[in-house]
């Protein structure tokens, strides 16, 4: 195989295709949090979102997330056609766009350009009511929750359409988590009478638009992944605590997967004392080689640091060279 430039390398990851190397960070440019329109509040401060759901910003995690010590906008799902105002996109200063988010330095010659695009159906959901109530609502009324996913989808689909226009990437990172690091919020069942719907929704509207579909979901999952291929999601960022090599063997090619390692558990173990960054190569090494086995497979890593994340992305590199080399 050719030596491929680090864009090949990431180009090829999203469309399940062969690598030289382990696709890395080098050829890809991901813009997180857009600011230049208020489906969430800025990153850094909090503040209200358009649907009126008020954010505060935790300092511990570097990250915002809605307030729930303010009440609901909404307290029972059958009032939802009263109660959720869905922001008017047309009546938004597009304009910002390049003064807020400086699309037009994005290095798109040399980068794959993928972009955040928060908050899917479920994250919605419970954004607006709160998570108990929302959970509750799958139960006791899911008429109402499917007939509110269908409304926000169709409203969720013309800004992705805005959206694209405007920034035009590569990739769209669409945001819904459906775990905890024990298994779904939810029962399998309910994820496909209510939720997969909506994503096959999403799915389509972007490869329409000529843009890859990559799915963000935090969680342990595995029952539901093999129907990404169904849905025809091309890649999905997902957790190490899944068993991946069992998944891989059975979507095959056909979903790649943006991995995120297990950086808690070492973590944790950093903290309180007991590792060793002799153990942690070895483990890292380990869970590597297993799981990158039959391409499709990139690491991803989230913004924390510590001396082990360091040495887990250093590890990861060594490992992607050999590994990708050999094949």
């Amino acid at each position: 195989m050719k030596e491929m430039t680090p864009k090949e390398r990431v180009w090829a990851f999203f469309h399940h295709e062969p690598t030289d190397e382990l696709p890395t960070d080098d050829g890809i440019f991901v813009l997180f949090n857009p600011e230049a329109y208020a489906e969430r509040p800025p990153h850094t401060t909090g503040g209200t979102d358009w649907f009126g759901v008020q954010w505060k910003y935790e300092a511990s995690v570097d990250a915002i997330a809605p307030d729930h010590t303010q009440p609901p906008i909404l307290e029972d799902i059958c009032d939802w056609k009263d109660v959720v105002k869905f922001p008017d996109l047309d009546a938004w200063d597009w304009s910002k766009v390049e003064e807020i988010d400086h699309i037009s330095e994005i290095d798109r010659e040399n980068k794959v350009f993928e972009m955040m695009f928060v908050n899917g159906p479920f994250e919605r959901l419970h954004m607006l009511m709160g998570f108990e109530n929302a959970l509750c609502s799958l139960i006791t009324d899911p008429d109402e929750v499917a007939e509110f996913f269908d409304a926000f989808m169709e409203w969720k689909l013309r800004l992705m359409e805005k959206v694209i226009s405007i920034y035009k990437p590569d990739v769209l990172m669409f945001h819904d988590d459906w775990g905890t690091q024990n298994g779904m919020f939810f029962s399998p069942d309910i994820w496909r009478e209510l939720i997969k719907p909506q994503i096959k929704k999403a799915v389509d509207r972007c490869h329409e638009l000529g843009v890859i579909f990559d799915m963000h979901s935090c969680g342990k999952m595995e029952e539901i992944v093999p129907d990404f291929v169904d849905l025809g999601i091309d890649s999905w960022q997902g957790m190490e605590i899944n068993d991946i090599p069992k998944l891989k063997a059975i979507t095959g090619n056909k979903l790649s997967y943006h991995t995120t390692p297990d950086y808690q558990k070492y973590q944790t173990a950093e903290l309180s004392g007991t590792l060793t960054e002799e153990d942690l190569r070895r483990q890292v090494r380990e869970t590597f080689y297993k799981t990158a086995e039959g391409y499709c497979y990139r690491p991803m890593f989230l913004p924390f640091g510590g001396w082990s994340k360091d040495v887990m992305i250093d590890e990861i590199l060594k490992c992607g060279k050999t590994v990708y080399k050999d094949k």
